[in-house]
């Protein structure tokens, strides 16, 4: 996968075009940002400028919001863009909080919105929800099920909500 920014949608006016290419040169300018080969859609609307796409990092969702936002000619940004720890803490979350998975130990990466699932399950059942609540996260673009089989069948776990949570 190389770097990719992808322009917008939509015929830009003139200072537009001069607003996304400068946009586009910061953000390429940004070394650890490039070198993760992140993938960012710019949205240019008069002076407000859309980040969408995915990066490696929270800092580097940060970093890109507030390099744009300190530029000149540039009003508003919408910082759309998804960090891969937040795909990771989704899907983390959405398999904990399932009765068929939350019983057992299962790593989640995550790069560029393709998850990879880790772990040991008992059946294949078990194996293939823990797939489907994976894929049906709107952050994930899709998932690499590594699951092995084996080991016991455990009860289902009912969870409570963390606290705080309504």
């Amino acid at each position: 996968m190389t770097w990719v920014v992808r322009g917008p949608d939509s015929q830009l006016q003139q200072a537009e075009k001069k607003l996304y290419s400068r946009v586009r040169r910061v953000l390429w300018d940004y070394e650890p940002l490039r070198a993760s080969h992140a993938e960012i859609f710019i949205d240019i609307d008069g002076q407000r400028v859309r980040l969408r796409g995915r990066v490696r990092s929270l800092p580097q969702k940060l970093i890109a919001e507030m390099l744009i936002s300190r530029m000149r000619d540039v009003g508003t940004v919408s910082n759309e863009l998804i960090a891969d720890p937040e795909v990771v803490r989704a899907v983390a979350d959405a398999l904990a909080q399932d009765e068929r998975t939350a019983a057992y130990v299962l790593r989640v990466d995550a790069r560029h919105g393709l998850v990879i699932l880790r772990g040991e399950v008992p059946t294949e059942t078990v194996q293939q929800a823990a797939t489907d609540i994976a894929a049906s996260l709107p952050v994930v673009s899709s998932v690499r099920n590594q699951l092995t089989i084996g080991g016991e069948t455990r009860p289902p776990v009912a969870l409570s909500a963390p606290a705080g949570r309504v």
